[in-house]
């Protein structure tokens, strides 16, 4: 039996130890440990509320909740509970990925079913009530705990992913670039012969705090060239996004959970690269390259393959793309898991409505209408 217990988070408590603790006995990616979760709370500027599952007096797991209004549809605004999320937009740009319940090992799947019970049989949290779960950025493995919950519910948002098994490469005895397509193969080896023009190619991981600060702030002076060239903010554009990131490097670099590394042709930098990396599992996350009007120079697919090169010597078992359909993950790793926003609701009139109206569409998108009521006829996909 397993009891969930969720309050707001007492400003006494250091819970640092106590989340590492747990996290000691769980097998959990690096977004559930207090190497990201640390930096958010003390980021967020909001208390939280804590979910705490029990099994006894055994602390089994987990997690942050936070109760928004979340704004649908530019009218609907409907009171919705957060799993380690704000559900702010710009607070929530960082993108949590594998997000989850922090469970101990082995009761996963029992702690992710006894929260999910607990929020779908009540609705209010503290003194307030809430209509809707919002759980994004999930495996979609957990479907099948969703379809044990007590609420109706649905995909908002998915996407592919990508990784590099590292530990296969090794097995193989041969070379990552042999894994890939004759076409990537080509691009790559071409690329890397017209760098080598220049000078020779180098990859560095940031020496120290202050180093991997500096490479952040650099890739993103690269990254909002990029973006800003397709009319798009960019990441860095959410003052958010940086102080966040900022606490994770200074507090993950010295414990080996975070790295930063330059990759460049002779004195050239042409590419950063942010990635996290969690017993074994390196997941990349944020980057910056130098590009140029020639499409032959590749500085993204360069700095992935030396980056991929060096994780494969360093003994490391993956190498994440995470979630996203971009083709160079597909060129450089193989299919991974999709990554899924879910949505689940309680059954009140406005969200009813909203239901219907939803299913209507659904189906004039499907089948079509007549072109002179202008409605789409593309199939949802």
């Amino acid at each position: 039996m397993i009891d969930v217990v969720i309050e707001p988070l007492k400003p006494s408590l250091n819970l640092e130890p106590v989340w590492r603790e747990l996290e000691a006995r769980a097998d959990a990616p690096f977004f559930l440990t207090w190497n990201w979760m640390g930096p958010w709370l003390a980021t967020i500027e909001e208390t939280p509320f804590l979910l705490t599952a029990w099994a006894g007096d055994r602390r089994v797991g987990l997690a942050f909740l936070m109760l928004t209004n979340q704004r649908r549809h530019h009218w609907l605004s409907v009171p919705t509970v957060f799993l380690n999320r704000t559900g702010d937009e710009a607070r929530d740009v960082v993108t949590i990925e594998f997000n989850d319940v922090l469970a101990e090992r082995g009761l996963e799947q029992d702690v992710r079913r006894a929260v999910l019970a607990r929020l779908t049989s009540c609705d209010r949290l503290g003194d307030r009530r809430y209509a809707a779960i919002a759980w994004y950025g999930a495996l979609d493995s957990l479907t099948a705990d969703f379809d044990r919950s007590a609420l109706p519910w649905r995909v908002t948002q998915s996407t592919g992913s990508a990784f590099v098994d590292l530990n296969a490469i090794r097995a193989s005895g041969r070379p990552y670039l042999d894994h890939l397509s004759s076409s990537t193969r080509r691009q790559i080896r071409r690329a890397i012969a017209l760098y080598e023009k220049r000078g020779a190619l180098a990859l560095e991981p940031a020496r120290d705090v202050d180093e991997a600060l500096h490479f952040f702030d650099l890739a993103g002076a690269l990254h909002q060239q990029r973006w800003r060239a397709r009319g798009k903010p960019g990441a860095f554009a959410f003052p958010f996004y940086v102080a966040f990131h900022r606490q994770v490097i200074r507090q993950g670099l010295p414990r080996g959970a975070v790295e930063l590394v330059r990759v460049r042709v002779g004195t050239v930098p042409i590419g950063y690269l942010y990635n996290f990396i969690h017993e074994g599992h390196v997941y990349y996350y944020f980057s910056g390259f130098r590009y140029e009007d020639d499409n032959k120079i590749k500085p993204g697919l360069i700095t992935h393959v030396l980056c991929i090169e060096r994780h494969i010597e360093l003994g490391n078992a993956v190498y994440d793309f995470m979630g996203g359909n971009e083709r160079y993950k597909r060129s450089l790793g193989c299919s991974g898991p999709d990554m899924i926003g879910v949505v689940l609701e309680h059954p009140r009139p406005l969200l009813k409505l909203e239901a219907a109206l939803r299913y209507v569409r659904h189906r004039l998108l499907k089948f079509g209408t007549p072109n002179r009521v202008g409605f789409a006829r593309d199939r949802l996909g």
